[in-house]
């Protein structure tokens, strides 16, 4: 806040006046009232953009969000003192109310000379220098309001999104199709290939799901009667960032009853070609390709149709007709030198697929093409091609580079649905987070019978980037998610405190603040899966267990969950592999195994930091994901003992006090330390019983995939 600024609305109080006006009547818009021809009255209101005091004569700039137009104040319109007191009262940033009369200067500018003028709100805060905008990309994504207030551009990109949207409802509502919503917490998180988001429901206590697409829900509505149905809705999943994905964003999803994927093909064409050109007047836009090349594409139909096997075979030579099994197409990529950019260990054939056509193929398809003809095992609920079972009736939309649209002839088929479903719960249970999750509420209604249907969805967000010249989501999307600012640091100031408590340990570098961790390294959890299931056999239960736990520690201080769980999981990486030999514990053995999934020293780093007595000095606690791992590694290796002499050896069946109960037993698993388990209280300021309900909590959620 500027003090200078508070006194002026202060000043206002003590005269009498309001800083804050309850509401002002206005005869135009700023845009209308520049229209208007000179000798017209009117009423204005704003906020002023620009003031230039030329002695007795001020002029100022209003902005609204029909644009700006000038204002001239007069000392002997106003009045000597009033005048002096405008110039007084005046900064800006504040929005005023104007009763004045439209004329135009000498230099032909529309302008209105104020006869009186009104505080409509004071601003306290001093905005961007000259109002020339926000230089900083993350503020303007931080402080959106201000990018909009400072750059026109960017306010008539959203104006634009709505308009594109509305467009889009009334080309739908002239084709019989009728607007719904449905539910955004799910029992089952299905309708794409995605990792969803978790939360808990207090009422009915239970663990519920952010929906990852609103597709199950709208092929109900089908199968309930409803003949042509559309959502708007946003979308939750929890996935990586980049330009091109946000974990949280816009989709508009519409499912058509009797139509075929062919039929759909035909009506996006109709739809974009026809707002393009209600919008623009022409269906010819400069778009962005991946390098953020302007080039201009022709949306007018029809568009290139191209299978996903020629369009991978025009590109590097693999026929993906010809690979039977995941291993087979990984020994033809590598012929080819084609290396991906995700770990592929755990991916199943048709996720493969996927990665491989997003490598080669999708980056150069600027102008609007449609892919088809994708494998059975990328689309779970596509129908499958009747020639070529092997094959779906799908199609997706690329533009720019960016898939638009993804669309096909739906599975309606009950049986064929949960052969299916059950498929993709096998790659979920073997590493594959993104697969497709069981839904039997879907199944059971497709038993009742669903017409022959064509559903479709498309990304708001990347579809307006294109259009709007925009290389990054988070420019179309008007607040997007951002980590809080101060929050680390708010964290990192307790957590430094309790450092210096540490006596027994090596001696900790002086930190001013202690983040929360040193990189983010969770696009690493697929390698962090495969490199378990290669390297290990007697700890696997414990890794996994460790890497749940540091998860949910992780939800609980604000860390990256996925990088807290890489950490957990590989701590212990090389235990099978030496022998019970500790002094090589983390050393050679465990680099070369992180190395296999090309992971950044810090990963290194923060699982040595864990061995406190070999590596502490080098890589001391100075991070709150390294506290954590430090007490929570043997605090689950202490949890599974005890799980295992219980009769039914099941850790459903333990409780924090049954753990509690068993650490006074000084010869139960004495090789554990309760010493570092303890320190939870002093390193994390969380009590004994709340850590241990954490951990416990975490491994039971994992029950099945570690045996307990």
């Amino acid at each position: 806040m500027d003090q200078f600024r508070f006194q002026k609305a202060q000043a206002i109080r003590q005269n009498g006046g309001q800083p804050y006006a309850a509401s002002f009547e206005r005869s135009h818009m700023l845009a209308a009232a520049k229209a208007l021809p000179d000798g017209k009255s009117v009423k204005i209101a704003g906020r002023i953009m620009l003031l230039r005091d030329m002695g007795k004569m001020t002029f100022l700039t209003l902005q609204d969000h029909t644009g700006r137009l000038q204002l001239a104040m007069k000392e002997e319109d106003l009045g000597k003192e009033q005048y002096k007191e405008m110039l007084h009262l005046l900064d800006l940033g504040d929005f005023v109310g104007i009763h004045g009369e439209r004329f135009t200067t000498q230099k032909g500018e529309p302008t209105v000379r104020v006869k009186t003028w009104q505080m409509l709100s004071k601003s306290l805060r001093q905005p961007p220098e000259k109002w020339h905008g926000i230089a900083d990309q993350e503020t303007a994504w931080r402080q959106r309001y201000l990018d909009m207030i400072s750059n026109r551009k960017s306010f008539d990109r959203f104006v634009f999104r709505s308009a594109f949207v509305k467009k889009l409802r009334d080309f739908y509502e002239k084709h019989d199709f009728i607007e719904v919503e449905t539910p955004v917490l799910v029992n089952a998180a299905s309708g794409a290939l995605a990792t969803p988001f978790k939360t808990h429901h207090a009422a009915y206590d239970m663990d519920v799901y952010l929906r990852i697409a609103t597709e199950t829900f709208l092929k109900e509505c089908i199968v309930g009667g409803f003949d042509r149905v559309f959502e708007v809705g946003r979308i939750f999943r929890n996935e990586g960032l980049d330009p091109s994905h946000l974990q949280d964003f816009t989709m508009i999803e519409h499912y058509a009853a009797y139509w075929d994927y062919v039929k759909n093909m035909e009506f996006t064409e109709q739809m974009l070609s026809t707002v393009l050109k209600e919008m623009l007047g022409t269906t010819k836009v400069k778009i962005p390709d991946r390098d953020g090349k302007l080039i201009e594409v022709d949306f007018k139909a029809p568009w290139p149709r191209i299978s996903i096997r020629k369009a991978i075979l025009d590109r590097c030579g693999i026929d993906i007709a010809t690979m039977d099994s995941q291993r087979a197409l990984l020994e033809a990529m590598k012929s080819k030198k084609i290396r991906l950019d995700v770990p592929v260990e755990k991916l199943g054939l048709g996720n493969l697929i996927d990665q491989l056509y997003k490598k080669v193929c999708r980056p150069e398809l600027i102008t609007p093409t449609f892919i088809t003809e994708h494998p059975i095992e990328l689309s779970p609920l596509a129908r499958r091609n009747d020639v070529d079972p092997k094959i779906t009736d799908r199609f997706q939309l690329v533009v720019g580079g960016w898939e638009i649209v993804n669309a096909y002839s739906e599975l309606v088929d009950p049986v064929d649905q949960a052969e299916r479903f059950e498929q993709q719960a096998t790659s979920h249970a073997g590493g594959d987070s993104d697969a497709h999750r069981k839904d039997d509420e879907f199944v059971t209604a497709l038993e009742y019978g669903c017409p022959p249907t064509s559903g479709w969805g498309m990304g708001v967000d990347r579809i307006v980037a294109l259009l709007t010249q925009q290389t990054n989501l988070r420019d179309v999307v008007l607040f997007p998610l951002m980590k809080p600012l101060g929050r680390t640091e708010k964290i990192s100031e307790k957590a430094h405190t309790d450092n210096k408590k540490l006596s027994s340990l090596p001696s900790q570098p002086s930190l001013p603040s202690l983040p929360l961790q040193h990189l983010e390294y969770g696009h690493l959890l697929q390698g962090a899966h495969s490199l378990i299931a290669k390297h290990t056999d007697k700890t696997r239960t414990h890794l996994l267990a460790t890497g749940a736990a540091m998860e949910m520690l992780a939800k609980k201080f604000g860390g990256d969950p996925a990088t807290w769980r890489v950490a957990g999981m590989l701590h212990d990486l090389d235990w099978d592999h030496l022998e019970k030999d500790a002094e090589e514990h983390c050393g050679k053995t465990l680099e070369q195994m992180l190395a296999e999934i090309g992971s950044p020293k810090e990963l290194l780093e923060d699982i040595r930091s864990h061995y406190a007595d070999k590596y502490g000095a080098e890589h001391g606690l100075t991070t709150m994901l390294r506290k954590c791992l430090y007490c929570v590694d043997e605090l689950t290796g202490f949890i599974i003992a005890v799980t295992l002499v219980r009769p039914s050896k099941k850790i459903a069946d333990v409780e924090v006090s049954s753990v509690k109960k068993k650490m006074k037993d000084k010869g139960f698993a004495a090789q554990v330390s309760r010493e570092q388990i303890q320190k939870c209280d002093e390193l994390l300021s969380i009590p004994l019983d709340e850590m241990i309900q954490i951990t416990l909590d975490a491994m039971k959620e994992i029950a099945g995939d570690i045996g307990l």
